[in-house]
């Protein structure tokens, strides 16, 4: 028990420093790592030490700064581990293989989930098997299996050693059981039902898989990519086809009891008049969801595309506000201001310092609704209670974010060893 103990603190020391080193892209000195990190001088050498020889860290130069000898650098190798992230979303599949920064070194979008998700696993596999395959990437651990070894391309070879894949992050909307692994009944997706994805996945492609739901990953993209200040309360908006929310504290975004907090379709924001599905008025999913977006476009004569496509009906109604719709400018700035009346609500629980909305629908609304969020908002800007901006993630942010999922999972510090309380 004891020598567990010890294991586990000295994995946690290793991953504290790794995550030190990496919050400083341009490099850092060992004295700094030790400031930081409030570990010995002594620790850290040996740490650092581990990590140059395993292919995780490098020196970056060196620094002067006051008197006596220049101090030595240290930085991440950023494509020393790479993670694949894997988004869901009803409008389709997205996959990403992304470095030790977050940084997406190779992408491929898929069709939409079908009814058939054992089809859509196996493509999601060849994909992945497609994408690591031009990386020369292979698992973390040596692959024993000839035939594997035998198509392995001399490019693949010629790479660093430490070039290892670590595994699959899986982003989807809720409902699931992240902790089994398994989509339970997700929104606009048929035949998704009970569907154990993280297994499947994982016997397909042959590497460790996890799931969470999809905002949770965008919110741990957004940390783990921008190093944001722990310190601070961070209230995530994802925009999709409806929209959730995610909330993280001390670093670490908060999950609930059982992976669902955040789910806000039906927090009411104020508004009487249509009745939702759950038996109440004011539901904000009644004026955010996409769907609803579209069909009110369509009904006051906006040209959008025929059929079920949202992506590009939304396209189509961003253009034609850009292009001067008054129809379609107050479409989306109706959205905006039921969105506004949500994050205003959700500012006042949570009080977070800084509020970032994202997902793949708000690129399309962003440029009309971000101005009717602020306004809900304006007391909290004003006195700088808050800062408010959009992710920079862009659209694969979903797809990012699962790949965070999995290097927070491998690298990030957790718990050292049992709690002392």
């Amino acid at each position: 028990m004891r020598g567990s103990s010890m294991t586990d603190i000295g994995e946690f020391n290793e991953k504290l420093v790794l995550q030190t080193i990496r919050s400083a892209p341009e490099g850092i000195g060992q004295s700094d790592v030790v400031r930081r990190s409030h570990l010995s001088r002594q620790a850290v050498s040996l740490i650092t030490r581990r990590l140059l020889g395993d292919g995780l860290i490098e020196q970056a130069g060196r620094r002067i700064s006051g008197p006596g000898k220049p101090h030595t650098l240290l930085r991440v190798v950023a494509d020393a581990r790479l993670a694949i992230g894997v988004h869901l979303d009803p409008a389709h599949i997205t996959v990403v293989v992304c470095d030790l920064a977050a940084r997406p070194v190779a992408r491929a979008t898929l069709e939409p989930p079908t009814e058939d998700p054992q089809a859509d696993i196996a493509r999601i596999a060849d994909a992945i098997g497609a994408l690591t395959r031009s990386l020369g990437a292979r698992p973390s651990e040596p692959v024993e299996d000839p035939a594997e070894r035998h198509e392995r391309s001399e490019a693949q070879e010629a790479l660093p050693a430490g070039r290892r894949l670590l595994g699959i992050g899986i982003a989807a909307p809720a409902g699931l059981d992240a902790e089994a692994g398994i989509l339970r009944d997700p929104p606009w997706m048929p035949g998704w039902r009970d569907v154990p994805v993280v297994d499947a996945l994982s016997a397909a492609t042959g590497l460790p898989a996890m799931l969470d739901k999809d905002t949770n990953a965008a919110l741990t993209g957004e940390i783990w990519s921008r190093h944001l200040d722990a310190s601070q309360t961070v209230l995530y908006l994802y925009v999709g086809h409806g929209v959730g929310s995610a909330i993280s504290a001390n670093g670490r975004v908060h999950r609930g009891g059982s992976t669902q907090a955040g789910e806000v379709g039906h927090l009411p924001i104020g508004r009487a008049g249509e009745i939702c599905s759950c038996g109440r008025a004011g539901c904000l999913s009644l004026y955010t969801d996409a769907h609803v977006l579209v069909g009110r476009a369509r009904s006051l004569g906006v040209p959008l595309p025929a059929g079920d496509d949202m992506t590009a009906a939304l396209t189509a109604l961003s253009q034609a506000a850009k292009d001067g719709s008054d129809a379609a400018r107050g479409v989306i700035a109706d959205h905006g201001i039921a969105l506004g009346a949500a994050v205003r609500l959700l500012a006042g629980i949570h009080d977070p310092r800084r509020i970032i909305i994202g997902g793949p629908t708000w690129p399309a609304l962003s440029s009309v609704g971000t101005a009717r969020v602020r306004e809900a908002l304006a007391d909290w800007l004003i006195e700088d209670r808050a800062v408010l901006e959009n992710s920079r993630l862009g659209d694969d942010g979903g797809a990012i974010g699962a790949a965070s999922l999995f290097l927070d999972q491998e690298l990030a510090p957790g718990t050292p060893g049992p709690s002392p309380f």
